[in-house]
């Protein structure tokens, strides 16, 4: 140590002066202690409430016996040092022990002289609603922080002067393919990935925003690739709370696949009306409410129109077998734009229901205003049946090679046991004739046991051959469940009767 603060210190005497002192003292919220030797001396009520004890519990008492374990000897180490050291820190953060829940205190300390001896005179803030308050602004910023990183959108704060960039999330290296580092370094804009023919929009855009408060934005950019991106990009202006400007906030979003989707149906619109006369499937535009406007001649047939001024006259929402499926097919228009492939039911007007695949988009005008829908619907009933009778098939199928493997088993068991029976037959003739009657009344059970297999094999072969009949004459055409009872139900009289029972009009159909 390079010499005495002590020696250094104003000197103050805090008894004997005429101003009241320790009146003021008594009265401040913040706790005042005076450390001889590291023993409190002096102290007021402020700190005898931070600690939660009273005045003569304090006095005379080692500081240190009041600090937390772990942060005993660092602040004891502090406030020896600070005796000798002018230049060290005179604030200290710690936690005090109390009743209930720890103190988190900040202590600035002066050295003075208390009876001829130097001492330490410390004030004690207690901190430790603030740093409640600190640590749950940091809790929240990290939540904060942990959203935008898992956002797919780009989020960036960028300065209102020169348009650099303060601050970006992760979803910039997909989008713009550099790392992220590189935009935090000052090294790249995102002005300089914006397509030259857009350049000038884009800054247009970026300039109104000082103005407008608010805007949004299509435009193309280019990443570090060379592969041209549509983006969709939302700024904000943020102010300080002197109203002055503090940074421009942008939500920039990837619509590269929806723009190229929907650059696709614009460039099929002169093709529209032709394909739309020709096709088999129903082509249909309709009102936001879902009146038709235009219906094709395959879309009047499939609904059940008897003419095309039916048809007009009637509205699409009715067709609908349940609501909701059209209030989220509008839904998905809405938002997107378009929907491909959409599985919605109808229920025609003769009462038959059926499932379409519906494409369709939205129509507006310049300004972004709904004008009508208009799409496909192709009937897909059959297509679905088939597939759910294939599926059908191959269950029938592996059912019948699981049930033939098991009734080989069964064949091959019966089998041996009449063999080892015969076998037993002869040498029983040997046997004393009371040991002999035992025997016949087992080889009777054995017998019957396994003409009880036999009955099994029938009926287990029946249902196998029921089910050959029915799925190896397969035709696309449904199978419903009752179709597979009345299989199982043939099955429950005689199984000699059973295959040949057993879908007569399948057989029929084959014969003829």
């Amino acid at each position: 140590m390079n010499g005495s603060c002590f020696e250094e210190a104003n000197l103050l005497n805090v008894c004997l002066d005429s101003i009241d002192y320790q009146g003021i003292v008594r009265h401040i919220n913040d706790g005042v202690l005076i450390l001889r030797e590291g023993n409190i001396v002096f102290t007021n009520g402020a700190f005898c409430e931070i600690v939660g004890s009273n005045l003569e519990g304090l006095l005379g008492k080692p500081f240190a016996d009041f600090v937390i374990p772990e942060d005993q000897n660092r602040v004891i180490r502090h406030c020896v040092d600070k005796l000798y050291t002018s230049d060290l820190s005179d604030r200290i953060e710690f936690s005090i022990s109390r009743p209930g829940e720890d103190a988190i205190v900040e202590m600035k300390l002066t050295v003075v002289d208390c009876g001829g001896a130097p001492a330490i005179l410390a004030a004690i803030t207690d901190i430790t609603e603030r740093r409640k308050t600190r640590i749950e602004l940091q809790r929240v910023k990290d939540r904060l922080e942990s959203i935008l990183h898992a956002l797919n959108d780009v989020v960036v704060s960028i300065s209102p002067t020169d348009h650099s960039i303060l601050a970006i999330n992760p979803a910039a290296e997909a989008l713009y393919g550099i790392p992220r580092r590189a935009f935090n370094a000052g090294e790249m804009q995102l002005m300089h990935f914006v397509h030259p023919e857009d350049r000038e929009a884009v800054s247009k855009y970026y300039r109104s925003l000082v103005d407008d408060e608010f805007g949004e934005m299509q435009y193309r950019i280019i990443s570090s690739n060379g592969r041209i991106k549509w983006v969709h990009d939302e700024g904000h202006l943020v102010y300080c709370t002197t109203r002055s400007i503090r940074r421009l906030d942008h939500v920039i979003r990837d619509i590269t696949e929806q723009k190229e989707a929907l650059d696709a149906l614009t460039r099929s619109e002169e093709k529209y009306r032709d394909f739309f006369q020709s096709t088999k499937d129903m082509a249909y535009s309709v009102t936001p409410d879902g009146t038709f406007i235009d219906i094709n001649e395959a879309g009047i047939q499939m609904l059940g129109f008897s003419s095309r001024e039916e048809a007009l006259s009637a509205n699409l929402k009715d067709f609908y077998e349940n609501l909701s499926e059209r209030a989220d097919l509008l839904a998905q228009i809405n938002e997107e734009g378009f929907v491909t492939d959409k599985h919605i039911r109808f229920r025609l007007k003769d009462g038959r229901s059926i499932e379409v695949a519906i494409t369709a988009r939205a129509k507006t005008d310049e300004s972004g205003y709904l004008l009508y829908y208009e799409g496909i619907a192709h009937n897909i009933t059959q297509a679905m049946e088939d597939q759910s009778n294939r599926v059908l098939r191959n269950a029938a199928g592996g059912m019948c090679h699981y049930l033939n493997t098991h009734l080989m088993h069964i064949v091959n068991a019966k089998d041996g046991i009449r063999e080892e029976i015969e076998s037993l037959d002869e040498t029983a003739k040997a046997l004393p004739e009371n040991t002999r009657a035992t025997w016949t009344a087992a080889a009777s059970s054995l017998h019957a046991y396994c003409e009880g297999l036999d009955l099994a094999y029938r009926k287990i072969t029946a249902v196998t051959k029921a089910f050959n009949s029915a799925f190896l004459t397969y035709k696309e055409e449904s199978y419903l469940d009752k179709a597979i009872l009345d299989i199982f139900n043939s099955c429950l009289g005689d199984p000699l009767e059973c295959s040949r029972q057993a879908l007569p009009d399948r057989k029929k159909d084959a014969h003829e």
